[in-house]
């Protein structure tokens, strides 16, 4: 259990300072806020935390769970564990501060993407995979006196259903922000456990700039089928362990900040089956999923490494906090951003990526993982 738990509306000030005397000491650390909820919670671990092989998420103890788009996943203990809340005033006119985007190098990877998309396409007709998801990256730079904190607060007040997370690994020596509206395994105190397949990408704004109402959403064949894959994995890891006994809701629309998803939801009672092993097992098994990877899971990892020139780290790994209240929350991490912060500036590096299938168009590819990036991008740069 934390040694030192706090209950009371901490400023934002506070965890500031904290935030600072952590990375100056080289420890670990995640402040998150969960989806719907207005409480906000910071959890230190003063070693830094520690690569984990074993997911047996039911002999970790409370703490905070972080993987990569692939490799072991790293473990931060709760060591130190405060809930407070941020105040509107703490954290307005934290940002709308400008960002140096450079033009040049934004047609390159425009470039980029579109021709390995198109080469993509081509592979899934020749018949190498069904479908696989490729990402890109876009780096701007911040003014110096960037703050994480009132990111992180601006971003739960701009997206109250999305997952939203800031976190600091010293052996990565990077600060890391989402806002991921993408669960990936979770289990609650009642052994209701829960995952779901999330793909589709649209707009959620129409032409006049008005949010359009989920119901009104109209979704292409190849949208359709982008989130029957996953839905098709998904079952299959349900298969390979014999479980028969779950429940099925969706697909169906939802609105994610800027842009409309496609959800399936499946949901298994781990206490009526006496299946308490369920999230670690699951959780071997499902990542990455066929949303941010591909089908076949192998043929796909081969060939992003061939047309991605950046590494992922972080970016379509999952995170989230486990074993807090016998609760566990592990989300996909999208929608996000890493902070690298030198002597008079802040490079920031965000990521996104798109599901390629047989009827893709490369360049509404690319208009896509603009619109992914554009999640973060409009509340930290105004």
């Amino acid at each position: 259990m934390p040694t030192a738990i706090s209950y009371n509306n901490t400023s934002l000030l506070d965890w500031e300072q904290l935030w600072k005397e952590t990375v100056q000491k080289r420890g670990g650390m995640a402040v998150w806020r969960l989806p719907k909820s207005d409480k906000r919670y910071f959890l230190v671990d003063s070693s830094g935390g520690e690569k984990v092989g074993s997911l047996d998420l039911e002999s970790f103890p409370a703490g905070f769970l972080v993987a990569p788009f692939t490799g072991l996943p790293y473990f931060l203990k709760a060591e130190t564990l405060l809930e407070g809340s941020f105040t509107s005033d703490e954290i307005r006119a934290a940002f709308g501060q400008k960002a140096k985007h450079d033009q040049v190098q934004n047609e390159q990877k425009h470039q980029h993407f579109v021709h390995w998309v198109s080469k993509s396409i081509e592979e899934i007709k020749s018949g190498t995979f069904q479908k696989v998801v490729l990402s890109r990256t876009d780096e701007v730079e911040f003014p110096g006196n960037f703050s994480t904190l009132k990111a992180f607060g601006q971003l739960c007040q701009a997206y109250p259903n999305a997952f939203v997370c800031a976190l600091y690994i010293p052996e990565l020596a990077s600060t890391w922000l989402c806002a991921t509206p993408e669960t990936l395994v979770e289990q609650d105190a009642q052994g209701i456990f829960r995952t779901i397949a999330l793909a589709g990408t649209q707009s959620a704004l129409d032409a006049d700039g008005q949010i359009v109402s989920p119901q009104n959403a109209r979704w292409s064949q190849k949208e359709i089928e982008e989130q029957a894959y996953v839905c098709r994995y998904i079952i299959e890891c349900f298969k390979k362990i014999r479980l028969r006994e779950y429940q099925e809701i969706g697909p169906k629309t939802i609105l994610a900040g800027n842009l409309l998803h496609l959800k399936t939801e499946f949901t298994v009672d781990t206490q009526a089956l006496n299946f308490s092993q369920l999230p670690g097992i699951l959780l071997s098994l499902l990542h990455p999923t066929s949303a941010v990877c591909g089908t076949p899971k192998v043929e796909a990892i081969q060939w992003i490494s061939q047309a991605e020139k950046h590494a992922r780290e972080l970016y379509s790994g999952y995170l989230g906090p486990v074993n807090l209240g016998d609760e566990i929350h592990l989300f996909v991490n999208l929608r996000t951003v890493k902070i690298a912060q030198e002597e008079t500036v802040c490079r920031a590096t965000y990521f996104a990526g798109c599901g390629i299938t047989e009827d893709s168009d490369p360049e509404k590819e690319w208009q896509e993982t603009v619109m992914k990036c554009q999640t973060l991008q409009q509340v930290l740069e105004g």
